[in-house]
């Protein structure tokens, strides 16, 4: 009877052994290929948060000319520019694998 039970947490053991092996190395290739975007938007959060840190020193209307011409240029060029860089990681992750 001891036996049995024996065997049966050694292998459970090993089955959640395997599995976390397995979960951990996953998690190790998705942060090493998710580094880089995480670092651009962070960069260009802060980006923003610099110009606005500087220029709210001049005042409130320069204050907020700022902050409307950061959000045009948000929703207008980084977005676009960070559309193209995904789709092109796309292709180039398409085509090194064939």
């Amino acid at each position: 009877m001891e036996q049995s039970w024996e065997r049966e947490r050694l292998q459970k053991t090993e089955e959640r052994t395997w599995a976390s092996t397995t979960v951990v190395e996953e998690l190790k290739k998705v942060s090493c290929m998710a580094a880089p975007m995480v670092v651009l938007m962070v960069s260009l959060y802060l980006l923003q948060v610099v110009s606005l840190m500087m220029v709210g020193h001049l005042g409130g209307l320069s204050l907020s000319a700022v902050s409307i011409g950061g959000s045009f240029a948000t929703v207008t060029g980084f977005s676009l520019l960070v559309s193209l860089v995904f789709s092109n990681l796309f292709l180039v992750h398409a085509f090194s694998i064939c």
